[in-house]
């Protein structure tokens, strides 16, 4: 009975040593911090979406509560832990049947040395909160770390821990940002990261602020969207949309023509010298598929944005530019359902960006 008792206080002793011997965390909000980039009017903002609370009303259901979602936004800091926590808590489902819950919901942690990106990989464990556990990477004190937030899911909250007694610095970009109205791939989808959506990566290529307005199945070249973009006093738009404004039974290629440029024109009425990059739908064009509709829908909704571009240049529309699906060139490798692309695909879409952006922003 004694030796019982003995083992039995010597497990305790050892059990309240450990708990004693963990580090405590202070826990940072980066939405408290006004911390949170990627969005237009960020600090008029309260949580962890992308849009204002007042352009509720002027948007459709369907285009506010995409805006809820975290896509594209990021938060930079430097830090001397060694060891860095995130933890928090999503609204939506965690996965969707072709984009894993590290894509939907899940974060992701790049390291910037003044020259290159390093990846962190972290630990995580998707329950009612989120944790992420990015240890052992290193004190790197000079690095400017970022974390990318959740690409389908609506962040309720969320924080960043770090070991108590080490220091959490945030900052902002201050250049003006390239801005991307689009559809479900420039949302993310099928990024199995968020790190690897297309506008991310192009971000990091560029090394300047992207605004991410990449709503899923509804980036439709919207009045109250433009208007937003346009008080960004961006450096570039990206108008992205055609896979949201195909052909079909309710909608003439008369239509999809008139919605385009109609978007050009607006937005080069309030900005008369920024550069419009205008896009074609990514897919298509790859006999290598073998799906004989989606490769007639595809290349007929691409042809309408060609012709709304050789339109406008004809009418002398300043400073447009026009990127096809051929300069993009996807392969039958690089998307998982011939619409979303993979991050083969990812990567393969934001490098024709960057070498379109060589030519327009020297």
């Amino acid at each position: 009975m004694k030796a019982y008792f003995l083992i039995l206080t010597v497990i305790c002793s050892l059990s309240v040593n450990s708990l004693w011997a963990q580090e405590k965390i202070n826990w940072i909000s980066p939405q408290e911090a006004s911390a949170v980039q990627g969005r237009i009017h960020g600090d008029a903002i309260a949580d962890y979406g992308r849009l204002e609370k007042k352009m509720e009303a002027a948007l459709r259901p369907a285009v506010w509560s995409l805006g809820t979602n975290a896509a594209g936004l990021y938060v930079d800091f430097k830090t001397t832990a060694e060891s860095i926590q995130v933890r928090y808590k999503v609204k939506g489902a965690l996965q969707m049947p072709h984009m894993p819950a590290i894509g939907v919901s899940g974060v992701d942690l790049y390291a910037f040395d003044g020259k290159d990106w390093s990846w962190a990989s972290g630990q995580y464990a998707f329950k009612d909160t989120i944790t992420y556990n990015f240890a052992s990477i290193g004190s790197h004190p000079d690095f400017t770390y970022r974390l990318y937030l959740p690409l389908y899911n609506t962040v309720e909250w969320l924080e960043i821990g770090v070991a108590e007694g080490q220091k959490v610095q945030f900052f902002t970009e201050k250049q003006r940002p390239i801005v991307i109205y689009g559809t479900s791939i420039a949302q993310g989808a099928c990024a199995s990261r968020p790190g690897l959506g297309w506008t991310n990566i192009l971000g990091r290529m560029q090394q300047q602020p992207i605004v991410n307005l990449g709503f899923s199945g509804n980036g439709r070249l919207e009045e109250p969207l433009l208007k937003l973009i346009c008080e960004a006093n961006p450096s570039l738009i990206v108008l992205d949309c055609l896979p949201n404004l195909g052909v079909s039974a309710t909608r003439t290629m008369a239509q999809v023509d008139s919605t385009v440029q109609h978007a050009v024109r607006y937005i080069r009425a309030v900005h008369p010298k920024t550069p419009i990059l205008m896009t074609a739908h990514s897919s298509g064009n790859n006999p290598r598929i073998l799906n004989t509709k989606k490769n007639i829908e595809y290349e007929q909704t691409s042809e309408v944005g060609i012709r709304a571009f050789e339109a406008l240049k004809k009418a002398a529309v300043p400073n447009i530019y026009f990127l096809s699906n051929k300069a993009i060139g996807l392969d039958e490798n690089m998307t998982v359902d011939y619409a979303h692309p993979n991050d083969l695909g990812m990567m393969k879409i934001a490098q024709a960006y960057r070498d379109m952006l060589k030519r327009i922003l020297k």
